[in-house]
């Protein structure tokens, strides 16, 4: 049986380089439970990669029931959808 001590300490390896956090692939969802059959006052915000906002925008939407597996099963819960597009020449949107 061999035993070996470490004659020097041992660096720890170099943390990774924090990288940017890519954009979002569209389309994008979240789930709200218990979403009502109502209006419901949405905000949308968005911002640099400095943080300053480039749009601050306000809406109502009413959501809808979902029927997923057709309208002969019952519903299952209810979606609404934004759709947000650019006005910008030549933005792509990803």
């Amino acid at each position: 049986m061999t035993t070996e001590s470490a004659t020097t300490a041992e660096t720890p390896a170099e943390p990774t380089p924090t990288h940017k956090p890519r954009p979002a692939r569209w389309p994008h969802f979240v789930e709200i439970p218990d979403l009502p059959g109502k209006p419901v006052d949405v905000t949308l915000v968005f911002k640099d990669e400095r943080g300053a906002t480039v749009l601050d925008r306000q809406s109502s939407i009413t959501p809808k029931l979902t029927y997923p597996n057709g309208r002969d099963c019952g519903p299952d819960g209810r979606q609404a959808r934004l759709t947000v597009t650019s006005t910008e020449p030549g933005a792509t949107g990803t």
